[in-house]
């Protein structure tokens, strides 16, 4: 009978003392796991082809530095040291490339091949000694390349907007063709200096753009300027050679473009780095 007595007065206790023990025992709190941003939606990897067209245009103008002989005769003329600036023109071809997609990073390279109608022509015209002076010059980009690499950020799934930059290549040429006196003048040594050149020149190009992406399309809107450095060429009589003009046109400027490219889910780099 004592035991029973006993384990009552037990229970009495625990039942009585429990309720404010467990009251003590410090809740932990509750820690949320951070919610991770969804992946994007819009897959950007892959090789692309497609086609562009825009416009283009320079400052730059060709500069004649004329020598003991022709010097004066230009002065005397009237004639300014520099003509046909300010080229400008539309330009357009095929660009290929390859994305890689790292998140919201999108990086990839790039070349392009551009044909170019940007050029500037300027027809002269005064007097010498009462003899008609006339010069045509003229200055034309034909064609433009560029090797690139692009890396830019994801504004949304379907947004990029990058920064480019890399090698160029172009064919520039010029032409100076200059008359002193009425026709049938070239006939007699020094009258009709003229002079061309043609070459294929490098130098570097930078610049960025927005682009979309719809499945497999890409639509682009573009800025690159380039810089294809300095032709020179001379300008001289073939009657008169010890005389001559020397010219010079540094070939830069800038175009604006929109392209449209068509992307597959593969590149050729995987054959280097495997697949991404």
């Amino acid at each position: 009978m004592r035991r029973w007595v006993i384990a009552g007065a037990g229970a009495l206790v625990l039942a009585a003392v429990g309720p404010a023990t467990a009251a003590d025992i410090p809740v932990a709190p509750i820690v949320k796991a951070p919610v991770a941003a969804p992946p994007p939606t819009q897959s950007w990897y892959g090789f692309y082809i497609g086609i562009h067209g825009g416009y283009g245009w320079g400052r730059e103008a060709v500069t004649a530095t004329p020598d003991a002989f022709y010097g004066p005769l230009l002065a005397l003329a009237g004639l300014p040291l520099s003509a046909a600036g300010d080229p400008k023109g539309a330009i357009g071809g095929v660009q290929w490339g390859s994305n890689w997609q790292f998140d919201r990073i999108v990086l990839g390279t790039e070349s392009d091949f551009s044909y170019s109608d940007i050029k500037s022509t300027q027809n002269l015209a005064g007097v010498v000694f009462g003899l008609p002076f006339n010069a045509a010059v003229e200055q034309r980009l034909k064609w433009l390349a560029t090797t690139r690499v692009r890396g830019g950020v994801l504004m949304t799934d379907n947004v990029l907007l990058y920064a480019t930059g890399g090698l160029a290549s172009g064919r520039v040429e010029s032409s100076t063709i200059s008359t002193i006196g009425p026709p049938g003048s070239c006939a007699l040594p020094g009258p009709c200096p003229a002079g061309s050149a043609q070459k294929d020149r490098y130098g570097w190009v930078a610049g960025g753009g927005i682009e979309m992406s719809e499945g497999p399309w890409q639509f682009r809107a573009e800025y690159l300027h380039y810089d294809l450095g300095t032709l020179t060429y001379n300008v001289f009589d073939p009657a008169l050679p010890g005389s001559l003009i020397v010219n010079q046109v540094r070939f830069n400027g800038d175009i604006v473009r929109g392209a449209i490219s068509y992307r597959f889910n593969w590149t050729p780099w995987e054959l280097i780095f495997g697949r991404s």
